[in-house]
């Protein structure tokens, strides 16, 4: 029993840890974010970045977002498993949030910036994920 509960904290440790790494990135290099002004989050001034630096933008704009999305695909391991109806269908839903999102913000259906690069940093992390995921499943879950 707490050898489980061991895996599942674990699990759970992994599944989290680009959430909180992409909301730091987040914190430290983005200009004032809605979310932190309502929870009343003083934050340090905004380190400013060369918007000319290709790879600083995609670290600073595009990353976060594939780091959260990393994060909520392997916190589907951990809270839902594999197999059944309904399984498949919040996977399914998680696996295509992303990409609804994304393209809303094109078609100008909801607030913000389309952007290729967070399509192409999403395709990534599925990518990623898919390989990672049942190494994840045989650690710990054994599965």
């Amino acid at each position: 029993m707490k050898s489980n509960l061991r895996r599942s904290i674990i699990l759970l440790g992994i599944s989290l840890l680009p959430l909180f790494v992409g909301t730091g990135i987040y914190f430290i290099f983005r200009t004032p974010i809605k979310a932190f002004e309502i929870l009343d989050i003083v934050r340090p001034k905004v380190i400013q970045i060369d918007h000319q630096n290709p790879l600083l933008c995609f670290l600073i704009y595009s990353f976060p977002d594939a780091l959260w999305y990393m994060s909520l695909l392997l916190t589907q391991i951990f809270f839902i498993g594999e197999g059944g109806f309904i399984n498949r269908f919040f996977i399914a839903i998680a696996f295509l949030l992303p990409f609804f999102l994304e393209f809303a913000q094109y078609f100008n259906v909801i607030h913000g910036t389309f952007d290729w690069y967070d399509i192409l940093a999403y395709c990534l992390i599925i990518i990623l994920f898919l390989c990672i995921k049942k190494i994840l499943l045989q650690l710990y879950c054994n599965r």
